[in-house]
């Protein structure tokens, strides 16, 4: 699968949500997202973790957090998580 690149100046929250959501049910795409820490109110800077699933409800994305040892899995709403990256 051919990694997408995307300028966080051209590309707007709902655009985001809907290419996050999209990726996230289509089988042969896998979602990695780089964040910084401090804006979940988290130890550390950047940092990369996969995303597991959409929320609706709640408008929030799952991150899976690749140091499960430090930090487990979270739900973080659209607009913060937009904020982080």
């Amino acid at each position: 699968i051919p990694p997408r690149n995307v300028d966080p100046a051209r590309l707007t929250l709902s655009q985001m949500r809907f290419d996050l959501q999209s990726a996230l049910v289509d089988p042969d795409s896998r979602v990695l997202v780089n964040y910084d820490r401090k804006a979940l109110g988290q130890l550390g800077g950047g940092h990369f973790s996969p995303l597991g699933a959409y929320h609706a409800p709640t408008d929030s994305f799952l991150i899976m957090d690749v140091a499960k040892y430090k930090y487990p899995p979270v739900w973080v709403g659209v607009e913060t998580l937009w904020e982080a990256m």
